[in-house]
């Protein structure tokens, strides 16, 4: 079956019982197809590369960067990676701060050796997709205890299904089997590069080349921030904003980025940005209203669209698999967010 019809299959079945939104249905369907194509065409791995969200604070600005300086890599429109942020240490420095701020990475790349594709910040752990040229592509976690990093996951790559201990860190290159027939294995690189922390590289590949060419792109000496062309202002009480992911894999034709709102007791929101060149356009009229503008509640009652927004969708998803988080709620979180003027655009984003 086609990627398209795919996608259509499951949106389907996930609106089973409700009406379904078919220009939506039919934006989103063709869009990421197409985006999925393209990324083929440039070795790519992954369709999004955007996983679980979890920690508490604000989400800062992108910044401009220069284009791809790697060998063999070919030049992009436009670059977006997260910008860097003075005076605030790396990992190797304080190992303590890593996963405790979803507002910032820990660790940075050489840009003449790797891009950022995706940047992801949780309780816990801090990690990204990167591109080091000829379709080569690396998942780097980083967190402060084996499980946090063994649990890390970046959607496309598949994993072994049991963890790894702590005796696996010992910077030796591990094989795993290929996912299927045919298929390229999958490979780890485990190290520790300061007491009390635990990094992890993943690829896969036909060798393991590019593990040791990852390691060496990385820094451990610098911060950036887990950053969007997304903020949120307004949240609901003893609510709190609980991580971030960005995905630039298709930058600038496309942009994901997902924010978690959560509560105690495991309670949490999904906020989502998505945005596509190929969106044919956007919901003329809601059914509810937040502040004076239009809004779009789903026929399940679990989400909630905010309209306005060009070749763009802006939803809060309050349902299933969360709980503690009502209609009004999302309206609260999405009244207070704040969109760039231009999603493609890294310089408009501050």
């Amino acid at each position: 079956m086609i990627d398209l019809d795919e996608r259509i299959v499951r949106t389907l079945r996930e609106r089973a019982g409700g009406t379904v939104d078919t220009d939506r249905l039919t934006a989103r369907a063709v869009a990421l197809g197409r985006a999925r194509r393209r990324r083929r065409r440039i070795g790519a791995a992954s369709a999004l590369g955007v996983v679980a969200l979890l920690g508490s604070a604000a989400v800062g600005a992108l910044g401009p960067v220069p284009g791809p300086r790697w060998p063999g890599a070919e030049p992009t429109v436009a670059v977006a990676a997260p910008a860097r942020v003075p005076g605030v240490p790396g990992a190797a420095a304080r190992p303590d701060l890593v996963g405790n701020d979803p507002q910032l990475l820990h660790f940075t790349v050489d840009p003449a050796r790797a891009r950022w594709l995706t940047w992801q910040s949780i309780a816990g752990a801090e990690g990204a997709r990167l591109d080091l040229g000829g379709g080569r592509q690396v998942a780097f976690d980083l967190a402060r205890t084996v499980t946090a990093v063994e649990d890390m996951r970046h959607e496309g790559m598949t994993y072994p299904a049991a963890s790894a201990g702590a005796d696996a860190f010992d910077g030796q290159v591990r094989q795993v089997p290929s996912p299927g027939p045919g298929a390229q294995p999958g490979w780890f690189l485990r190290w520790q590069p300061v007491p009390g922390l635990y990094a992890r590289v993943y690829t896969v590949a036909d060798d393991d080349s590019v593990l040791r060419a990852a390691q060496s792109a990385l820094r451990l000496d610098a911060a950036h921030r887990c950053a969007s062309p997304l903020r949120l202002g307004a949240l609901p009480p003893d609510a709190w904003l609980a991580g971030c992911a960005v995905n630039a894999v298709g930058f600038p034709d496309s942009l994901d980025v997902v924010l978690r709102v959560a509560r105690p007791g495991g309670r949490w929101m999904q906020v989502r940005l998505e945005h596509h060149r190929e969106m044919a356009g956007s919901r003329a009229e809601g059914n509810r209203t937040i502040g004076d503008r239009a809004a779009y509640l789903y026929p399940k009652g679990d989400e909630l669209e905010l309209l306005g927004f060009r070749k763009a969708h802006l939803t809060a998803r309050f349902g299933w698999p969360s709980h503690g988080f009502t209609e009004a709620d999302a309206a609260v979180v999405l009244g207070g967010s704040r969109v760039a003027a231009d999603l493609a655009d890294p310089r408009t984003w501050d």
